[in-house]
Order: structure tokens, then sequence, then C-alpha cells
């Protein structure tokens, strides 16, 4: 093992979690017992059949993508300097949400934090966030929170277990090599054992940190739908039960369902699902076709129900030179495909950096309207 950088010895000194957040106010999320409001809230969603994705953050002023700072090979402290830039003027909560609810849609998932550690909330847990960070002040998520509940349309929280910036994050997998000072794991990827994560106080501080942050989430927001993990995939090394200690997915999914009992959890890990989980995810694929290659051991559940995400073009966050939109005949006849299959279909969209949607976009998604209209 090489030693931890003395920079981040402090950090070292302050872990542990800490879910001490203030809470909000709760007063429209159901007051039901578990088994209760689980088993209403999957019903529920098994019947929407159509949502809406948004991939949104600072990566969109550069108009490569979401993982712009990964496939840029950008250093990770100057990319956060993007956040001193950041001001979307044009995002308008009513609009954006009006022209998904026209379009069918009975939910919205937003990225509440990408892989590049970027909150796109208010959060206690970190000043990279989008009130702290930006001139833009505004908490975007609150605001789509509320134009949801108001218009009738469940919100949902996609939240990134995967971190590129930050220092207790150990990138141990494929991604996030980016000119961070951070301790090193071992050399060889066998030696990395749950109990060695569980005894190391850098990596419980980050387990700490993201339930501060999904506890923020679901006392500050109202009710809740479901979170939407993604980045378990990036430890691929790791063994189906190895994983989840790691990760203490355990010990999260019991904090979401103990705040929220009526939240879904769901994880886009390519795998098996895990206890505790409420859907399963199928990333640019009809449930269990992995056509993809990104789900060779992914099975479909027969207790659960399905979503398959997609993108409308061929990026998921804001990418300038891609214009490869697949049409709207193609989307619906998909969509339809993906309901026949018994699944929802998540359908995503990545705004611009001044907060407007693509008008591609909402071209496709008046279409999808006018094809929805008179189907329940």
């Amino acid at each position: 093992m090489k030693k931890i950088a003395l920079f981040v010895f402090a950090l070292v000194l302050s872990a542990g979690c800490n879910t001490g957040c203030k809470i909000g106010d709760k007063s429209q999320v159901p007051e039901l017992d578990f088994e209760t409001a689980n088993r209403q809230a999957k019903a529920e969603f098994a019947e929407a059949k159509f949502g809406i994705f948004i991939h949104w953050g600072i990566y969109s002023m550069l108009g490569q993508g979401e993982w712009a700072l990964e496939s840029q090979k950008l250093n990770a402290y100057e990319y956060k300097n993007l956040a001193a830039g950041f001001y979307p003027s044009k995002f308008n909560a009513t609009e954006w949400v009006t022209a998904f609810k026209n379009a069918g849609a009975k939910y919205l998932c937003i990225t509440t934090r990408h892989h590049d550690g970027f909150s796109m909330f208010k959060t206690a847990a970190s000043d990279f966030n989008i009130v702290d960070s930006t001139p833009f002040k505004r908490d975007i998520i609150k605001e789509l929170a509320d134009e949801c509940r108001k218009q009738g349309i469940k919100i949902h929280f996609y939240y990134s277990i995967l971190d590129w910036t930050r220092e207790d994050y150990w990138p141990l997998g494929k991604t996030g090599h980016n000119g961070r000072l951070f301790v090193d794991a071992p050399e060889e990827p066998s030696e990395i054992t749950p109990e060695f994560w569980q005894q190391n106080a850098l990596w419980q501080h980050y387990i700490g940190f993201m339930k501060e942050q999904l506890t923020e989430l679901l006392t500050n927001y109202g009710e809740v739908g479901a979170i939407w993990f993604d980045g378990l995939w990036d430890c691929e090394y790791q063994p189906y039960g190895q994983a989840a200690e790691t990760w203490d997915l355990d010990g999260i999914y019991a904090l979401i369902h103990q705040l929220q009992p009526g939240c879904l959890v769901g994880n886009n890990h390519h795998l098996p699902t895990f206890p505790g989980e409420d859907i399963q995810i199928f990333e640019q694929d009809l449930p269990g076709e992995n056509t993809t290659g990104f789900a060779p051991n992914q099975t479909i559940s027969d207790s659960l129900p399905l979503e398959t995400c997609r993108t409308m073009n061929n990026s998921w966050g804001y990418r300038i030179k891609d214009t490869a939109y697949k049409s709207s005949e193609e989307l619906i006849e998909y969509m339809r495909k993906v309901n026949g299959m018994g699944a929802n279909l998540l359908l995503n969209i990545g705004p611009r950096p001044d907060g407007t949607l693509p008008d591609e976009a909402l071209e496709r998604l008046a279409a999808i309207g006018e094809a929805n209209k008179g189907i329940d």
C-alpha cells in the first residue's frame, strides 16, 4: 500500500457516517408501513409505462456529453472550476415539466449528482453544488420536484455512487484516474476485500457522504418516487456479493426505505438484482437482450417492475455535435416494444447549458404525446 497523502489526512480524521442533515417538510410524504407503501409504489410504477430521463450538469457547458471529464482526460481540479461559469438563465421548470407531461410521461428522473461529483441541489455535504459554487444560486432539483408535484407527475432522483472529483472516493475501477492526488489501492484487485473497505476510514467517509446526501434528498424535497443509482459497474472485478458489502448496499437501501417507505430503489449495475432493490433497470436495451454487451450476467427478474433507459440521440448529456436523433416513429415503436415486454421506457434528453431543451427533443416529445393520446 502506498502512503496516504498528507493533504487528505484531515479528511480521514473526520471520517464516519454523518447523516445529521436537517430534516425538511415531509408533510407531503404519505405515512404508510413499508410493506404497504412499497407494494403500492411498485404497482404504480409498473403502470407508468413512460418516463423522462434528464442528464444535466456543468458538463453541458463543454458540449461533450456527461463523461467529458473522463473522455477528454481533463484534470479533475481544473474541471471543478467550470462551476463558476454555470448560469442556465433560460431554465424554466414549468416549461420542462409541461412538455414532459404533454408527451404522456408519468415521471421524471433527473441527475442530482453525476460521476463528476457536482450536485445539482443545495447540499450541506459538499460546496461543489449548484447553489454554493455557481452564480446561478438556484436549486433546480427543488424547482423541478415542486413543479412535478404541481402537475401531477412523479419525481425520481438519479444518484451516482461513482465520483471522479472527491478525494475520499478511491478510483479502483476503470474510470476516474484524472489527476487527483488520491490514496492508491492494493496493486492486485484480488487483495481488495469487503473487510479492507470496512476498515478503511477514508472509504467509510465517502459512504457517509453519500448517506448524508441521500438523507437530504429524501427529507427536503417532498415525496420521491425512486432513487436511481449508477456507477457500481465501474468496479467490475468485484464478485457479486463483495460489491454489495463494499458499497454497503444493505445500509443504503435500508436508509432510503426508512426515510420514505414508498420510495423505490433501482440500480443500473448490469447485474442480477440485489436484495432491497425494487426496480430492475436495463440500459439501452430491451429487457434481457444485452445487445450492448453491458450485462452478460443480467437475468430478468420475475418479481420486480422493469425499466429500459434509452437516449434520443447517441448521448446522455448534451453533446453539441450529436445530431443523430432517432426519428419520432422509431422512438414510438421502441416504446411500444418496451411496454409490450411489461417494462417502462425512460427516455433521455440532455439539456443545453443555458437550461433549454434541444429543439429536436421537443419535436419528438410532441410526436410521442400525439401517439400517447387516449392510451392509459
